[in-house]
């Protein structure tokens, strides 16, 4: 059982503190997601491209799934609220986000209630005890997000647990791609974003088998990643000069093979 010694109410914590939530829209993105972006050209990627590159990235993991407006989907850990409410404007589905961040729940039905004509609700909740029957859902979404998670194989059970059969679950995550990382990496990754050194896509891929997913697609992202920080870094670097050299700290970690990005789609095929 994966389980990591940070706590789910230091991860609350983290997320919960609107100067971080500020700070991060000063250079990241204005609207106040946490993505990275996937680059049409990675040589020629400038500090400009990166927002539009994490909009790409929402838009690739949209056509690979089947979401239409008669979809029900649940956004496992939703953050600010973008993703979902752009989710229901694209196809009218219906979107549940939950996330132990009060904070982001208050700024998530701040900006749904911009949109009143949209199925779009947030509630506050763990990913590893979610309220919903079982089955209740076509769709699990998830961006950047599930490596926060303190007992990821519960969250993931759990999302199995609530969609239906032939249900989709599409996420990007953080990835480890090597058994052992080193303190360099610890101290400005993984401590710095309060969470374990977590699965390879291969055990991923494993896991959600195991589970009773079939695995349809695994997309390494890792470069796309490297680049994120790097972009990142340089426009975090005037305001925030120790972030900026953190993320610098991350780009030589995803190069040594310490840290990865992937992408899994995959398909509830059993209840069992």
């Amino acid at each position: 059982m994966q389980k990591s010694r940070f706590t789910e109410a230091q991860t609350e914590a983290l997320f919960d503190d609107r100067e971080r939530d500020q700070r991060f829209r000063s250079f990241w993105d204005p609207e106040g997601s946490l993505h990275w972006g996937y680059f049409e050209n990675l040589a020629k990627a400038r500090p400009e491209d990166f927002v539009p590159a994490c909009k790409r990235w929402d838009e690739y993991m949209l056509a690979q799934s089947g979401i239409t407006a008669d979809s029900r989907v649940l956004e496992v850990a939703c953050g600010n609220g973008n993703a979902a409410v752009w989710l229901a404007q694209q196809t009218g589905c219906e979107v549940v986000g939950i996330d132990i961040s009060s904070s982001y729940i208050e700024n998530a039905r701040a900006k749904a209630s911009n949109f009143p004509s949209l199925r779009v609700s947030f509630q506050k909740e763990s990913a590893t005890n979610l309220p919903f029957p079982d089955g209740s859902f076509t769709h699990a979404w998830s961006q950047g997000a599930l490596y926060h998670i303190h007992e990821l194989d519960k969250a993931l059970a759990e999302v199995h647990r609530v969609l239906g059969v032939g249900g989709i679950f599409l996420f990007d995550d953080l990835v480890t791609p090597i058994e052992e990382v080193s303190e360099a990496a610890r101290k400005y990754v993984y401590n710095r974003l309060l969470f374990e050194p977590t699965f390879s896509p291969e055990v991923y891929a494993e896991k959600l088998t195991q589970i009773g997913f079939n695995v349809l697609q695994i997309k390494d992202l890792s470069q796309h990643l490297k680049k994120s920080y790097e972009l990142v870094s340089e426009l975090a670097r005037e305001g925030y000069p120790d972030l900026s050299a953190a993320f610098k700290k991350t780009q030589e970690a995803i190069a040594a093979g310490e840290l990865g990005w992937c992408f899994c789609l995959c398909e509830k095929v059993s209840d069992d």
